[in-house]
């Protein structure tokens, strides 16, 4: 059984490797990049990413960042495109293919098939020689030297840079289409977020009750009115204007 340290130490190092996989993309992007991000900027239609294995969970998670970022995207499961999902493909959608090797089966069936459909397609491979790379219009290379696995075969090191690299063109987009804060809260209210973007005063005002009180108002009339309405405050409103506040701690310390 492995001791803290080697535990540790394995923890490490594919932490480390991987993030010198995605320092390494910097030097892989090129022209194709810049290509393919304005190829979608100015496109009338949507965004289809598609992938197989752990390269179709990776691409989940780039079409979430693009709809949240005001980039429309679909996901499209390579099986189950050639079993009749390639129907979601509209005329001006671009497509993505995510490929490690860009030579899986599937891959392989469904690229002819979105060439004849006269679809722009942009590669996200680690292989640019592969099939896929040479039927792509513009290959986005995600190449690794080695997966973290120490057999070097469960996607790894080749996963995390797909999901940055996707990151990247997500990241392009928004800046391109000027996406602001205020757009992103629209896209999304709810959670954490959406509550720090989106809610404004009048959307708590309406659902908490309103707690005041007169000038003549005595001190236990007071006391009742602010531990009813649960608020630690009240209003003084005279002639339907705030002319001051009581809060609880006002009443302690008198």
């Amino acid at each position: 059984m492995k001791n803290k340290a080697s535990i540790l130490k394995s923890a490490q190092d594919t932490i480390e490797l991987e993030g010198q996989a995605i320092l390494n993309l910097k030097s892989l992007l090129d022209d194709d990049f810049v290509n393919a991000t304005q190829l979608i900027y100015n496109s009338k239609g949507r965004v289809i990413i598609t992938g197989i294995g752990k390269s179709a969970i990776i691409a989940t998670k780039i079409v979430a960042t693009l709809n949240s970022t005001g980039t429309p995207a679909v996901f499209m499961h390579a099986a189950d495109a050639i079993h009749g999902d390639l129907g979601l493909i509209l005329e001006d959608d671009v497509v993505v293919c995510i490929s490690k090797s860009g030579n899986t089966p599937e891959i392989k069936v469904l690229v002819p098939l979105i060439k004849n459909a006269k679809n722009k397609m942009i590669a996200i491979t680690g292989n640019k020689t592969s099939f896929l790379g040479q039927h792509a219009d513009y290959v986005l290379n995600t190449f690794v030297d080695k997966e973290a696995c120490p057999n070097n075969l469960a996607p790894t090191t080749s996963t995390t840079a797909q999901l940055v690299l996707g990151d990247a063109l997500a990241v392009s987009l928004l800046e391109l289409r000027g996406f602001t804060s205020r757009d992103f809260a629209k896209y999304h209210p709810g959670g954490a977020l959406g509550k720090k973007l989106y809610l404004r005063v009048l959307d708590i005002s309406s659902v908490n009750e309103k707690p005041q009180v007169a000038l003549n108002t005595s001190i236990k009339e007071v006391i009742v009115e602010i531990s009813e309405k649960r608020l630690g405050v009240t209003a003084v409103v005279e002639d339907q204007k705030i002319v001051g506040i009581i809060t609880d701690g006002d009443l302690r310390r008198m």
